[in-house]
C-alpha cells in the first residue's frame, strides 16, 4: 500500500503517536526557548541602552578643563569638548612630493573621536631647513578625521622632495580641540 502506516513504529517500541507527541513537545520547547531567548536580548539591548545614555549625561555633566569659545561649525555640547594631539612621527613620516618645490602629507586624526571639525593648529618639527620652508602652520581640508599640510621648499638647493624631507626628519606636531557628541 502506498503512504505511512500510522500503527508502524518509526523508532523501536515508540508508537507513531508517541513520536507525534514528542515532536508537538520538542516544537513547544523550542517555541519557548525562542521566546526567553529574544526577551533576554531585549532585556539587554535596553539595559546597553540605559547605560550609554547614562554614561552620555554623566559625560555632559562633568567639568571641564576645555572651553571652545568659536568654531568652524555649530557649537556641540560644552562637556562633549576634547582636545586631541599627536605627531606624525621623527622618521616615520612619508612626505609625497606636490608641485615643483612642494611636499604634503596627510595627517590621520580619526582616533580622536570628533563629530564635528575640530580647530587644529600644526608645527612641522625636523632636525634640518624646516625652519626655512612656507606653509609650516597652515591647515589643509580639515574634517573629522584627518586633515592636510603642504610645505613650500626653503630655498634653491634644499627642495624637500625625492626624500629629503624625511632625511630631514620633518614630521607634523598637531593639536586639535573639538567636540566628541
Amino acid at each position: 500500500s502506498s503512504g505511512i502506516n500510522a500503527e508502524w513504529p518509526l523508532r523501536p517500541g515508540i508508537s507513531f503517536a508517541d513520536t507525534k507527541a514528542d515532536m508537538r513537545n520538542l516544537k513547544t520547547t523550542v517555541e519557548e526557548e525562542r521566546a526567553n531567548l529574544k526577551t533576554s536580548v531585549e532585556e539587554k539591548m535596553t539595559n546597553l541602552m540605559t547605560s550609554v545614555e547614562e554614561d552620555m549625561a554623566d559625560l555632559k555633566a562633568s567639568p571641564r578643563e576645555v572651553m571652545i569659545v568659536s568654531g568652524e561649525e555649530e557649537a556641540g555640547e560644552a562637556g562633549c569638548a576634547r582636545v586631541c594631539s599627536g605627531t606624525t612621527g621623527r622618521g616615520t613620516t612619508n612626505w609625497f612630493d606636490y608641485g615643483s618645490t612642494r611636499v604634503k602629507l596627510s595627517v590621520d586624526i580619526s582616533d580622536c573621536g570628533f563629530v564635528k571639525v575640530p580647530t587644529i593648529t600644526i608645527s612641522v618639527e625636523g632636525t634640518g631647513y624646516h625652519w626655512k620652508a612656507t606653509g609650516l602652520a597652515a591647515v589643509y581640508r580639515a574634517t573629522t578625521t584627518s586633515f592636510f599640510v603642504n610645505v613650500d621648499g626653503p630655498v634653491s638647493g634644499y627642495d624637500p622632495q625625492d626624500g629629503n624631507a624625511e632625511s630631514w626628519g620633518w614630521n607634523v606636531e598637531w593639536i586639535s580641540v573639538g567636540y566628541i557628541c
